[in-house]
């Protein structure tokens, strides 16, 4: 974060990597230990040591001219890879088993980039240290998509990489493609996330400053939902020619369509000079907290997102709020239920909250809670010559205390940067940019609007939040949180029809009995329930708009307990019929493929997919209730080049081949 003070921004990289469904230490061995191979035969590559010195006398100018603090600095990898480097062997029982040693003495941690990384269907591939005491994996097809992927980190400077074909499959579905792009060199010590620092310049358990809540303390008893939207993100940029790497703190925030897309919300100081090619290596950490107030060891649990992001928007500081809007690749409905990650609720409101709560990451610490309980006021933010737009943020004076044995006065520090704030509603109002309070001083901190970031930083929709947090649009001031694990919730929350009308069925997730209520003129469409008595659908039907104007409905659900859930039904004023997109709007892997074929799309919902063979015969298809991703069978197909033919909420049109061995 940027302090007024002392200036300094923690991006830091933590020493404890999992990816989407890959997961540490489970137990599972790698084939060549169950096997028994020798890691004598693995050929060992010894990275090169950075200059170190240079590296000290350029972070030391770079603090002082107000620039990020950075622990890490990728050491490029050139022309490494599965076809050229390493060693094949074949085992006993038919498995094939590439393997490559990556050494550096002098790392104090380090983690594995690539720039290219496909498995085939039925592959794994696991990354471990020297005495397998850290284990990363398995990783499958279903984890990564062919294009960046990092491994997790290991404490000291040893990796092991090793990929296993499917049994006396090695050719049958295509070689991988593992090209390596960079090993990730630790300069300043980080330590695992399961021990404590001992030092007061390292990051990670227990760095942070002594004052800090835990987030499962008493204090965070009423921010249980929204805990679970934070999180921490590892980011790659350039200072001075150079790749760092380093943390900051987020939220995913939901939009008021309610579809689930995965939106990241933080500060653009964060990633202020990311290339376009280095956002498939960020990643993202949930979950990461104490389990109880008195924290003596964190349990395993973690949720990491590793499969990169896309830049959406963003607003710098110096004549801005300085926001940055991603959104995490690969990520569906069902992830996010599954890893119980929420998506945060907002308010663009311009009245300023009485009370609430940052959530965050300071030093790359375990989460924590800080709260304010005097009325944010607006402000401008300067520091040295970054100059923010005139009152474009909130000022918050913290206010936390937490007695048990000592008093506590919590605030943010390094690695806060790009933390909600939070209204007294429960709702994002801001993101942080930095100030200057401490354990020993007390003073404001500068958190950049939401309500700026709406729409005040710039024309165009990659400097605005609002095209796509409300992308309709709908008109609303807030925007409710998502949480896919409560016991009420609808998917999702607003359809937009064409002036052709049509059909949509919204999903109704309840423990209890409900029943819709429409809250304004509504005789251009029907809904085929009214009620329902638990899990259920509403099933909209929409007709044709003649009336030359857009026209919009609220309406509720409420269950029997009283609890509300708010929907909206829009229809544009006339029918633009079907247009086609560029395909490069969604991405589908693996290709050729066997079993399966995922679809992701960038800024697109995906209502309905057809698979079509060279005859122009349908021989599949599959209706979709809006979501951003999924996966289709194709293994009953027969081996031959197929078009996908994808159609979007907006009757949108896109072609993919593929072909299907």
């Amino acid at each position: 974060m940027k302090k007024l003070v002392s200036f300094s921004l923690l991006i830091i990289v933590l020493a404890f990597c999992q990816t989407l469904s890959a997961q540490i230490n489970t137990g599972k061995l790698p084939q060549s230990a169950v096997s028994q191979l020798s890691s004598a035969t693995v050929p060992q590559f010894d990275v090169p040591t950075p200059n170190l010195d240079k590296i000290k006398q350029d972070q030391d100018l770079s603090i002082k001219a107000g620039k990020p603090l950075s622990v890490g600095v990728v050491v490029p990898l050139a022309n490494i890879n599965a076809q050229n480097s390493g060693i094949w062997e074949t085992t006993d029982d038919g498995y094939d088993i590439w393997r490559l040693k990556l050494h550096n003495d002098e790392a104090k941690g380090c983690c594995v980039l690539f720039d290219k990384f496909y498995l085939p269907e039925g592959s794994t591939f696991f990354c471990y240290n020297k005495d397998m005491s850290l284990i990363y994996g398995p990783y499958t097809s279903e984890d990564v998509s062919g294009e960046q992927f990092s491994t997790g980190v290991f404490s000291k400077g040893d990796v092991i990489l090793e990929y296993i074909s499917p049994k006396h499959q090695l050719d049958q579905y295509g070689r991988p493609e593992i090209s390596l792009f960079g090993y990730n060199f630790f300069f300043r010590s980080e330590g695992l996330p399961d021990m404590k620092v001992s030092k007061s310049d390292e990051t990670g358990f227990e760095a942070s400053q002594s004052c800090m809540v835990n987030v499962n303390c008493p204090e965070g008893d009423n921010w249980r939902t929204q805990q679970k939207g934070v999180a921490r993100m590892l980011a790659y940029f350039l200072e001075g020619g150079q790749q760092y790497s380093g943390w900051c703190s987020g939220t995913i925030v939901n939009n008021t369509m309610g579809d689930g897309t995965p939106y990241y919300l933080t500060a653009n100081h964060c990633a202020d000079n990311t290339p376009d090619s280095y956002w498939g290596w960020f990643q993202f950490y949930f979950h990461y907290e104490c389990p109880y107030c008195d924290c003596y060891h964190i349990e395993p649990g973690y949720t990491l997102f590793s499969n990169g992001c896309t830049k959406i928007a963003n607003s710098p500081i110096n004549g801005g709020s300085d926001f940055l809007l991603l959104k995490i690749k690969n990520v569906t409905w069902n992830t996010l239920k599954s890893k119980d990650i929420v998506l945060n609720g907002w308010s663009k409101s311009t009245t300023g909250s009485p009370s609430g709560v940052s959530i965050h990451h300071p030093a790359a610490d375990v989460k924590k809670i800080s709260t304010y309980n005097e009325t944010l006021t607006s402000g401008t933010f300067s520091y040295q010559d970054e100059y923010g737009a005139t009152n474009a943020y909130w000022l918050v004076k913290w206010a936390t205390t937490y007695n048990q044995g000592s008093a506590h006065h919590s605030v943010t520090e390094q690695g806060s940067s790009g933390s909600p704030i939070f209204n007294n509603n429960g709702l994002v109002v801001g993101t942080l940019t930095g100030g200057s309070s401490s354990c020993t001083y007390d003073a404001r901190e500068f958190y950049g609007k939401l309500s700026y970031h709406w729409q005040s930083a710039g024309s165009t929709d990659n400097k605005r939040l609002k095209p796509w947090l409300d992308p309709v649009p709908l008109s609303q001031t807030t925007c409710d949180i998502l949480d896919l694990n409560s016991s009420f919730y609808i998917l999702p929350a607003a359809k937009i029809f064409t002036g052709n009308g049509g059909n949509f069925t919204f999903s109704v997730y309840s423990d209890q009995a409900w029943t819709l209520e429409y809250l304004n003129e509504h005789d251009w469409f029907t809904a085929n329930h009214e009620s329902g008595s638990g899990n259920g659908n509403i099933k909209i039907t929409c007709d044709a708009n003649n009336t030359g104007t857009a026209r919009k409905a609220n309406l509720r659900v409420t269950k029997a307990d009283g609890t509300s859930f708010n929907m909206y039904v829009k229809q544009e004023s006339n029918g633009t019929g079907i247009a086609t997109i560029d395909d490069s709007e969604f991405n589908i892997y693996p290709n050729p493929t066997h079993d399966q074929i995922h679809i992701d799309a960038i800024n697109y919902f995906i209502k309905e997919v057809e698979i079509v063979d060279m005859l122009g015969k349908v021989v599949y298809s599959y209706n979709n209730a809006g979501a951003n991703s999924l996966i289709l069978p194709v293994s009953q197909l027969e081996n031959a080049m197929y078009i996908i033919r994808i159609t979007t909420d907006n009757n949108n049109i896109v072609y993919k081949k593929f072909t299907k061995n």
